[in-house]
């Protein structure tokens, strides 16, 4: 009869024993990564959705159920360099309301602007309506060359209108790891109830 080796395990059987671990290891964290990765791209997505979706529903009910008779906008810029929307209302019951989007862009690395005053100026934006302060989603920030903070999400475009007698209002969101651009889109015929 043969004697079994009683020795224990070799040098060569724990180095495969801890490289068969490593190797579980790095790909289920991958996938942990991964999945983690498009949770919070979906959160976003959710967040941004809520967002455009209750400020939309505030205003165009307001633009719908009171009757817009009067528009009218103006776009000022303050000592702070903030460009700043204001977009006044009328409503057939004699009330009237402003919605202001206030917006200053910090220069993206992508951006090759020279700042002529040299002064660093951080992203800011705010989207009030009725004296009511509709701050975006906080979803981060980084710092640019400059030491500028640059917001992850921006609003990088607004567009306003009073053509035909109808408002147009539209309000770009953008986010550099979402694949779609998203905006807040506002219409309302003016002085046709």
């Amino acid at each position: 009869m043969k004697k079994l080796n009683s020795k224990g395990l070799t040098i060569v059987e724990i180095l495969i024993c801890f490289v068969l671990v490593a190797l579980i290891t790095v790909s289920v964290y991958s996938s942990i990564s991964t999945f983690n990765n498009k949770k919070n791209v979906e959160s976003y997505k959710e967040k941004i959705y809520t967002y455009k979706n209750t400020l939309t529903k505030i205003i165009q009910d307001d633009l719908i159920k009171n009757g817009l008779i009067r528009a009218s906008y103006d776009l000022t810029t303050d000592s702070n360099n903030i460009e700043i929307y204001t977009i006044n209302l009328s409503f057939r019951d004699g009330t009237s309301k402003s919605l202001i989007i206030k917006r200053r862009l910090a220069m993206d690395f992508n951006e090759a602007q020279e700042n002529k005053e040299g002064v660093k100026k951080d992203d800011y934006f705010m989207i009030e309506y009725d004296q009511i302060e509709y701050p975006l989603p906080d979803f981060g920030e980084y710092q640019n060359d400059r030491g500028e903070t640059i917001k992850d999400l921006r609003i990088n475009n607004i567009i306003v209108s009073t053509n035909s007698n109808v408002l147009t209002v539209y309000i770009g969101l953008y986010h550099p790891d979402l694949s779609t651009r998203y905006g807040i889109s506002l219409v309302c015929p003016i002085n046709s109830f």
